[in-house]
């Protein structure tokens, strides 16, 4: 089977863990990938995340359009079908590309204004699209514009009509599509969590930090809700709880509000990750809605507590094997500082690491991903 994916290189971005994670595990098998890039930015390190793999199973494309700002064509444009105009020129690209390397199917990760132009490529090609949903654009565009938040639902709204399959990372993300993306009931999606690389789960040796430290990781955005993690350093230090508080961010520089008491770390290869997740005694998600969450199951496998916010998908896992605590609301910041002091430190037991690991296990979960596209051919 040849899978084309779109991928992106960002070192915090769920998407691009999760896709890696199928690669690496079908790669062992006869199939084949078409990596499609569709890059924002005029400049560029070189692809690092990629570069193990062998160009004969993996074929790498970039199409640039920092040219094409999003915003800049909305406000030219007031419907979907003119804004499409716009990007034919990479729609035509991509078109070319898929043309030329003949997948079977395409993986297609989020439904952001990329995969929106992958898809009409893909629709073009008859080239059948299972949508993998990682963010919901209708929730995360919520707070801007009416006249753009209108054309943002619009988009995802056509990526979900264009998908022959989607898979759902957890139930509360397929709950939220059918009522406020399409108003109906699904009968071609999925539910799957998403897959944990094994970097963080084939460690043996429990972590833990007896130390006070805790963490936050992730792009700053409104529904990411990192504020909140800033509120919540703010009132341990007035409760003379001391600690050390560190987030692992980009583009600190366009955040208002950081104090300037919380250690600023940028974005890291999983390797440096994990390291750094073994030195925290709890890392906090406060996130007003996430499909999944893969920074708290990433952590919770090395057995370092998490503390997530109840809007969040991952919690369905957290429930599941029995770490309830770590799940609650992030209404009430006194509840939230008393919770951070009672679980930083604390150990998840062996039974619940198990069992978290076998949920999560990325082997398990790309035969059903595998599954997913093979049914959707």
């Amino acid at each position: 089977m040849k899978i084309a994916v779109n991928i992106k290189r960002d070192l915090v971005a769920g998407i691009t863990s999760t896709v890696l994670s199928v690669i690496n595990h079908l790669h062992t098998q006869d199939d084949e990938f078409v990596g499609i890039e569709v890059a924002t930015e005029m400049h560029m390190k070189g692809p690092v995340l990629f570069r193990k793999f062998s160009p004969e199973w993996f074929e790498h494309h970039i199409i640039n359009i920092h040219n094409l700002p999003l915003q800049d064509m909305i406000g030219k444009h007031t419907t979907l079908k003119n804004l499409e105009q716009s990007y034919k020129e990479p729609i035509a690209i991509i078109q070319k590309v898929l043309r030329e390397t003949k997948p079977d199917v395409l993986l297609l990760s989020g439904t952001y204004y990329l995969p929106w132009l992958i898809s009409i490529a893909a629709q073009k090609e008859k080239l059948p699209i299972v949508l993998w949903y990682a963010g919901i654009y209708t929730r995360e565009t919520s707070h801007n514009k009416p006249e753009f938040h209108k054309i943002y639902s619009q988009m995802e709204k056509s990526i979900v009509k264009r998908a022959k399959k989607i898979v759902f990372p957890s139930k509360l993300c397929r709950k939220v599509v059918e009522k406020e993306v399409v108003g109906k009931r699904l009968k071609n999606g999925y539910v799957i969590p998403n897959p944990i690389s094994s970097v963080f789960t084939d460690l043996n040796i429990v972590g833990s930090s007896l130390e006070r430290r805790i963490a936050a990781v992730g792009r700053y955005s409104k529904i990411k809700n990192f504020d909140v993690f800033f509120d919540l350093h703010k009132k341990l230090l007035t409760k003379k709880w001391n600690h050390t508080a560190s987030f692992v961010t980009c583009h600190t520089q366009k955040i208002k509000y950081l104090p300037k008491s919380i250690n600023t770390l940028p974005p890291m290869m999983q390797e440096g990750l994990k390291q750094f997740y073994l030195t925290q005694g709890l890392i906090v998600c406060p996130s007003t809605f996430e499909t999944f969450g893969n920074v708290p199951m990433e952590a919770a496998c090395l057995g370092i507590p998490v503390l997530v916010n109840e809007n969040m998908g991952c919690a369905e896992v957290l429930k599941q094997v029995g770490l309830s605590s770590m799940v609650m609301s992030f209404d009430d910041i006194n509840k939230v500082t008393d919770r951070v002091i009672e679980l930083c430190g604390q150990h998840i037991l062996p039974k619940q690491l198990n069992a978290l690991k076998k949920i999560l296990d990325y082997h398990f979960i790309s035969e059903e991903i595998k599954a997913v596209l093979q049914s959707a051919i």
